[in-house]
């Protein structure tokens, strides 16, 4: 299954991110038509933390 989201703001980054939970399997595309897509610096240290 795949998804095209057009708009890379705070709603279009939430879809993307919860599509790919609910469906990890799914090919989700975002267009966003400004040089950055919207972010929450709170989740920053998550996104960038070691794994291990």
């Amino acid at each position: 299954m795949k998804l095209l989201i057009i708009g890379g703001d705070a709603a279009g980054m939430s879809a993307a991110s919860r599509a790919k939970r609910n469906m990890p399997d799914m090919e989700v595309t975002a267009f966003e038509k400004a040089h950055d897509v919207s972010y929450s610096s709170c989740g920053m240290p998550y996104n960038i933390a070691d794994k291990e």
